[in-house]
């Protein structure tokens, strides 16, 4: 028994604790930082409709006891303003890696108070970019590849240093936890078990980015395909994601069916969102190698520009 329990603690301080290379989190860090970027400025265009004082929601109250925002403290116009300026400099900022944590609490706070103002036009996508937001400030997301790095120590900018990867495991966990919790609430419509689902999904004219064509729509195998088939991937991506041999094809899986969706229909940035928590299951020794060839490329370029071959680059 004490042996056991010797083994389900060294696993479990292996899993949490033991250092790893941050180059995953760098680059989930960079994809992310994009999104978040991509989603503040989207927000621009109908901003005061949005969240402004003589918009659709004129008066921010919590919905929940005990919810809070930044907007809630300080309404009107200007501090609309300074927030969207301050979360898309900070999204940017993120995205670089300059002041990192710094960068992540501004953006989390940002989106989680546009969020927290007005509830109703947002989605499942913007709760899921807020939540990967604060895993970002909680982790040592500008470690690696980031200004941080080239700051403090830029001789090893290319270089991953190790660190304990809890907060990655926390983006892993959410991850399947996301897939697990999608399947268990499908699998309990009665649309989904009888395999029509995707079929009135693909109905819902306001919702479409292109339309989907009526073969499909109409068949009654494919639908049944694509409904039990979306049930069987959301399933391995909860689950199989955690076994090596199966991750690539359960990820390139999911890969394929967000980007499906993206086509089809208008869910936010709610596909991109996700897309970028696939990024913490990538092998750190697959971000090394092609940060070890871009920084071959780029100085490639250095040396030919100063007007000498590849050959005569000093090596480190």
């Amino acid at each position: 028994m004490n042996h056991l329990i010797s083994r389900i603690l060294t696993g479990w301080n292996r899993f949490w604790f033991e250092p790893q290379s941050t180059a995953p989190l760098a680059v989930f860090r960079i994809a992310f930082g994009l999104v978040a970027t991509l989603w503040t400025a989207s927000l621009w265009r109908d901003l005061f409709i949005l969240f402004g004082p003589d918009g659709i929601m004129p008066k921010p109250t919590p919905m929940h006891p005990g919810t809070w925002g930044l907007l809630f403290l300080y309404p009107g116009r200007p501090a609309i303003t300074i927030l969207f300026v301050m979360t898309f400099v900070g999204a940017i900022a993120l995205t670089v890696g300059f002041r990192t944590r710094l960068a992540a609490v501004v953006v989390f706070l940002g989106i989680l108070s546009f969020n927290r103002d007005n509830p109703l036009v947002l989605n499942s996508g913007d709760d899921l970019l807020r939540i990967l937001a604060l895993y970002c400030a909680l982790s040592p997301a500008g470690a690696a590849l980031s200004l941080d790095r080239l700051r403090t120590n830029p001789d090893r900018f290319w270089e991953s240093p190790r660190r304990a990867p809890w907060a990655l495991r926390l983006i892993q966990i959410q991850l399947s936890i996301i897939y697990l919790s999608a399947f268990a609430h499908k699998i309990s419509g009665e649309q989904w078990r009888n395999g029509t689902a995707v079929s009135y999904a693909l109905r819902i004219e306001d919702m479409h980015r292109f339309p989907t064509p009526s073969f499909i729509t109409h068949s009654v195998t494919i639908t049944e395909i694509l409904t039990y088939g979306t049930l069987i991937v959301e399933l391995a991506l909860g689950l199989l994601i955690w076994n090596r041999s199966t991750r690539p094809w359960v990820l390139g899986l999911g890969v394929l069916l967000h980007l499906s969706i993206e086509y089809s229909i208008e869910v936010g940035f709610f596909s991109w969102t996700i897309l970028t928590a696939y990024l913490a299951f990538i092998p750190a020794h697959t971000v090394n190698r092609y940060a070890l060839a871009l920084r071959g490329r780029l100085r490639g370029r250095t040396v030919s520009a100063g007007g000498h071959s590849l050959g005569q680059l000093p090596a480190r």
